[in-house]
């Protein structure tokens, strides 16, 4: 028998600003990452398997609240807790992989999960299940790219592993010139455009990489930019010395021209 767990629901002033804004920008990037980087599941009436680490909780978040069902040899071993769409798992022991229900509290559909706990790592701490049927009938609005999903988009072709890549689907890929090192005002660090797409409705968004050559370390801000950027987001915001392997990172920029337009090449 299954148990439900339902909701619970001068100098120092400028030294302070500059502080404030790495906070910030600091904070904007962790919060994309969050989504950037997270396993994203598709239900489609098959058992989906997920996997915890003991002792580590893992978030699952779904487009929809959701009550979830569990074994009742496992309610003693797994701390659950359910705050509006989103699912927070933490296993307290091993145990083999056994069947979770998360029921939709919207249209009272079931999706089956088998989870396993074990010592062992897993991916990413946050999980997204989408349910197939939905986003098959929604594909259109998802062709929609917004300048936070470009710039997701970006980063995972950079740092994701294939399958977790979200589809090019409405993008499509446009040339870029061979440097662009005029991009960045009073700093010397090399640029190397990489990649940048379209979207239907005319948004641009371009990954450059930014490669700190000096023995000094290097504060990133959207501030230095040359030319005018709907979104700009620094995958690291400091490039440490030469000498670490700190000392590259990744810069988006979301636009409604060519890049070579918006810097005026």
């Amino acid at each position: 028998m299954l148990q439900t767990h339902k909701k619970h629901s001068n100098n120092g002033n400028g030294r302070r600003l500059r502080n404030w804004c790495k906070f910030f920008i600091v904070l904007f990037f962790m919060s994309s990452n969050v989504v950037a980087f997270a396993d994203r599941l598709e239900w489609d009436k098959v058992p989906l398997k997920l996997d915890l680490k003991v002792g580590t909780e893992r978030f699952v978040h779904f487009s929809f609240p959701v009550d979830v069902g569990v074994p009742d040899n496992l309610v003693e071993h797994t701390r659950i807790q359910v705050v509006g769409n989103s699912v927070y798992l933490t296993a307290t022991q091993d145990f083999e992989r056994q069947r979770f229900l998360f029921r939709s509290r919207e249209d009272g559909r079931v999706m089956v999960v088998d989870i396993e706990a074990a010592s062992t790592e897993v991916g990413s701490e946050h999980v997204y299940i989408h349910n197939v049927g939905t986003t098959k009938s929604n594909q259109s609005k998802k062709n929609r790219w917004t300048p936070a999903q470009l710039t997701q988009f970006a980063a995972r072709v950079l740092y994701a592993p294939q399958r977790l890549r979200l589809s090019s689907s409405g993008l499509i890929k446009v040339s870029l010139p061979k440097q662009a090192n005029s991009l960045i005002r009073h700093e010397r660090i090399q640029i190397r455009p990489y990649a940048s797409w379209k979207t239907e409705q005319g948004l641009f968004v371009t990954v450059l990489i930014l490669t700190n050559p000096t023995h000094q370390p290097i504060e990133l801000h959207p501030s230095m930019l040359r030319g005018s950027w709907i979104a700009a987001t620094f995958h690291h915001y400091r490039l440490l010395p030469t000498t670490t392997v700190a000392n590259v990172s990744a810069l988006y920029l979301i636009s409604d021209q060519p890049f070579t337009q918006v810097l005026d090449f």
